[in-house]
């Protein structure tokens, strides 16, 4: 039994990315209210979100009708009518919805939406445009973790033939791969990182580092060749 506490949302325009919010969010059983000044997409979601309406956005008695003063979290995701995102965003936050996170279209309306009370500002288009560029540069980059959104990057390699035989202490391993190994697979198991075992073929390493140091190490191990740059999976890209 999923004890998750179900949670209410309101989404603020129903584009594709507020129509992909509502249906991943109705699919993973969250009630959903779904908003937008034009009928089209309010339509196509009827039947597949808790409410689907149209009205006015800017308008705080409808919001309040609606339900706006008794959902969780509220995401306007409205992001080039810039003038109806701040007000509306603005009249959630003055109406005390918990959490208001709202789409920003550029940085200047991302400040105006910040000043005006926003709990989270995000910004879809810069995001997956930075991933893509990211994995276009780095193919490897796609099989690793990145730490809390910084440059960090958590994953799993085989060691470089350079290391087979001799272990970290005699490598001096932190010093010249400017990484960290934190698990060590061998045997079928997991096991902590002994700096007196010498690397054996067969081994996997689970390194933690900076996204610059990781592409030297990787550039050099056997992993760089079995990426192929067709089969990366973009984000954005059909499935």
């Amino acid at each position: 039994m999923d004890r998750k506490k179900k949670k209410s949302f309101l989404i603020v325009g129903l584009g594709r990315f507020g129509t992909a919010l509502c249906e991943k969010l109705a699919n993973l059983g969250q009630n959903v209210i779904g908003i937008d000044s034009m009928p089209g997409p309010v339509m196509e979601l009827s039947d597949k979100i808790a409410v689907a309406a149209q009205l006015d956005v800017t308008d705080e008695s409808s919001l309040r009708k609606i339900g706006a003063t008794q959902v969780d979290v509220a995401v306007v995701t409205i992001g080039e009518a810039v003038e109806h995102s701040i007000l509306c965003t603005s009249l959630l936050v003055d109406m005390g919805v918990p959490v208001v996170v709202a789409r920003a279209s550029n940085k200047l309306h991302a400040k105006v939406l910040e000043r005006v009370g926003a709990h989270k500002v995000i910004s879809p288009e810069w995001d997956m445009g930075s991933r893509i560029g990211e994995l276009l540069v780095y193919p490897w980059y796609s099989a690793f973790t990145r730490i809390d959104g910084g440059n960090f990057v958590l994953g799993k390699i085989q060691p470089l033939p350079e290391m087979i035989g001799r272990d970290m202490a005699q490598l001096k391993f932190s010093q010249k791969y400017k990484v960290i190994v934190i698990l060590m697979e061998y045997e079928g198991m997991q096991h902590t990182p002994l700096p007196t075992r010498p690397f054996e073929k067969g081994d996997r390493m689970w390194v933690l580092g900076h996204v610059e140091e990781m592409d030297k190490l990787i550039d050099k191990s056997d992993v760089s060749g079995l990426i192929d740059m067709k089969e990366i999976n973009l984000p954005g890209a059909p499935q």
